[in-house]
């Protein structure tokens, strides 16, 4: 197991360590707002050195380090200018709606549909992607519960992947669970802000995973991966368990979160090995 587990220690190594340089260099306010970016650090170098994957966008899998290069300078830009709201909205949509037409045209050039098909997919991705970056933001100020959510639905597309024999997108979504881990650890214990770098960042690379496992020539099943639309939700059920004194609470509440998500992961898992190729 220990063997299995430590490539992904690169990952999780370089989020931990520049989320630590960036903080200390950039100061405890400003510091919290970029060590964000250690997260992307550490899935970029696990995509170039470990996973060895293309950085040119050819298929489903290569176009997820774009996607979520493309959320975490967003979310950096908005951490850093903080821009009106309305300018935020429009510019995350412009970026939900060409992250899902790539999926869908294969680039963000690429043609339209030829069939309804494709066409109902467009609208079922970009609910999904409204709904999970709602839902993050929803959670932001919840100290790390939102990194929880990203981490726990990245494991859990992992495991869908790894269960439906889609080895390559399994080791990506695993990859990006080891740097969101890395982040979270020292989030935690220092309990550094979630940007809006995190938010975006995250839930886009998250969501990128998603739709390179919903993507047609894919072997994963669709319940399984209907089922982690729980994950995000966890939150109301891990409120209502006692955590002990009021002081502990904050420390131990993502191990609540965590605990409670886990439940649609296992299922979700579990779906997916008996209904592989289905």
């Amino acid at each position: 197991m220990a063997g299995l587990l430590l490539p992904y220690f690169i990952p999780f190594g370089v989020a931990l360590a520049t989320a630590g340089v960036l903080r200390l260099l950039a100061g405890p306010e400003r510091g919290a707002r970029v060590a964000g970016l250690s997260i992307l650090f550490g899935f970029a170098a696990a995509w170039h050195w470990l996973l060895l994957a293309p950085w040119v966008p050819v298929d489903p899998l290569s176009r997820v380090i774009h996607i979520a290069i493309g959320g975490f300078a967003i979310g950096f830009i908005f951490d850093l200018v903080r821009p009106r709201r309305s300018w935020m909205i429009a510019i995350v949509i412009i970026y939900a709606l060409g992250s899902v037409w790539s999926a869908i045209s294969g680039g963000l050039l690429g043609p339209a549909p030829d069939e309804a098909g494709g066409w109902l997919r467009l609208v079922f991705y970009l609910l999904f992607w409204a709904g999970l970056i709602s839902r993050l933001n929803t959670v932001q100020a919840e100290g790390p519960s939102g990194l929880v959510i990203c981490f726990m639905l990245a494991s859990g597309l992992g495991l869908i992947g790894q269960m439906s024999g889609e080895g390559a997108i399994a080791a990506a979504a695993y990859c990006l669970a080891a740097a969101l881990a890395g982040y979270l650890a020292l989030s935690w214990i220092l309990a550094l802000a979630v940007g809006n770098a995190v938010i975006l960042g995250g839930g886009g690379a998250v969501l990128a995973v998603a739709m390179a496992l919903a993507d047609p020539v894919s072997q994963a099943s669709a319940i399984a991966l209907s089922l982690l639309i729980l994950v995000p939700f966890a939150d109301g059920t891990a409120k209502r368990i006692p955590l002990g004194p009021t002081a502990l609470r904050p420390a131990v509440y993502p191990l609540a979160l965590m605990g409670v998500a886990m439940l649609p992961v296992c299922l979700a898992a579990v779906t997916a090995f008996l209904f592989a190729g289905r």
